[in-house]
């Protein structure tokens, strides 16, 4: 067996990101709870999913390594190309972890909004030629393409310095635009220019109760995302 294939078997024993969210939620047994619990702890159970998938994700890039291991004790590979196999699986790993962060948390947010009775859903590949930055829109994308002043649309990004500027293209002006993020910083120069986009910005709890952003209403805490959706999607299309 070719390097390579030894290699790609070991890589696929990690599963995809929607699995391992999904293990994580059943783990916790989020998807047994009451969506009024999910509405009251929504940034709790955001954060516990999202330790709880990297967790998960770890376990997984072990047992990629368990079999590169196995085929060196089956005599498969000798220890020469068992060295150049973990070297270059670890690569592929770092890579696979620094791809895999953004889009795990925008799924997170995602699969919990829906668990919360929140609908939502990512932009069909039509929308996703105009919506560059958009990763999500509510209440789906129907919606979003034919009557946009009654739909929102979400840049999700785990910090505030993934170019968030780039979000708002400008036949977007005016629509309803929410920045959700978990981590970093904000500074109130950032707080500004995020109002001067029309923007609102999700931020965790304890950043949103800095001094210079408590008195910030386009500034909000996470928990309060899914129920401004909720308010803020017209009732027939919710």
């Amino acid at each position: 067996m070719e390097l390579n294939e030894i290699i790609k078997k070991a890589k696929s024993t990690i599963p995809s990101v929607d699995t391992i969210i999904e293990e994580a939620i059943s783990n916790l047994g989020i998807d047994k709870l009451s969506k009024k619990e999910l509405l009251t702890n929504f940034e709790e159970f955001v954060k516990k999913v999202e330790a709880g998938a990297f967790k998960i994700y770890l376990e997984y890039e072990e047992r990629a390594f368990k079999v590169l291991e196995s085929f060196y004790e089956k005599g498969v590979i000798d220890l020469h190309d068992f060295t150049r196999a973990v070297r270059r699986l670890e690569f592929i790993s770092g890579q696979m972890r620094k791809a895999r962060g953004g889009s795990s948390f925008q799924k997170i947010i995602r699969r919990l909004l829906n668990l919360s009775g929140v609908p939502c859903e990512e932009p069909h590949s039509e929308l996703r030629q105009i919506l560059k930055k958009v990763d999500l829109v509510a209440p789906d994308g129907e919606t979003a393409k034919n009557t946009p002043d009654k739909a929102i649309f979400l840049a999700v990004k785990r910090t505030l310095r993934e170019r968030w500027k780039q979000v708002v293209p400008e036949q977007m002006k005016g629509a309803r635009l929410y920045i959700v993020t978990i981590n970093g910083t904000c500074s109130e120069g950032k707080a500004k220019e995020i109002r001067e986009t029309g923007m609102v910005a999700y931020v965790p709890e304890e950043l949103k109760q800095q001094s210079h952003l408590r008195n910030k209403p386009w500034i909000r805490p996470l928990s309060r995302l899914p129920r401004d959706i909720k308010n803020g999607i017209p009732k027939e299309t919710s």
